[in-house]
């Protein structure tokens, strides 16, 4: 987020409490070094919306789980996984753009899911 000072009074939204702020700075902190030693690992992601997802995790950060998830047919949504070598399908490589096409799809249907460390509610291993 990025503020510029405009000279102007600013009127503050929402402040979160110094409290609370550590304790998310805590659950983060937990969460990532309870997920390092699991990475290629296949699990179960349940997030506090109700979602379950199946997939096996490919990389942790800070902010982030990153799920390898089967599309299963359905659209990728501009999704697709950088840790796969590039294959390209049919129809890649006509039109303007040189080398064997612009867009990288997945060779294999599977696309990487990034979902917020603190939005999640459970991960189980499969």
């Amino acid at each position: 987020m990025s503020t510029y000072n405009t000279g102007q009074e600013q009127n503050v939204i929402y402040q979160a409490d110094p409290a609370v702020i550590r304790h998310l700075h805590g659950v983060r902190d937990s969460l990532h070094q309870s997920c390092k030693p699991y990475l290629n690992h296949r699990v179960n992601v349940q997030t506090l919306d109700g979602l379950v997802h199946e997939g096996t995790i490919a990389g942790v950060d800070n902010k982030h789980l990153y799920l390898n998830v089967a599309v299963n047919g359905q659209m990728p949504r501009g999704y697709y996984n950088p840790y796969q070598p590039y294959h390209p399908g049919p129809g890649h490589g006509h039109g303007p753009y040189p080398g064997p096409g612009p867009y990288p799809g997945p060779p294999n249907n599977n696309v990487i899911l990034p979902l917020v460390l603190f939005e999640l509610l459970a991960i189980s291993l499969l």
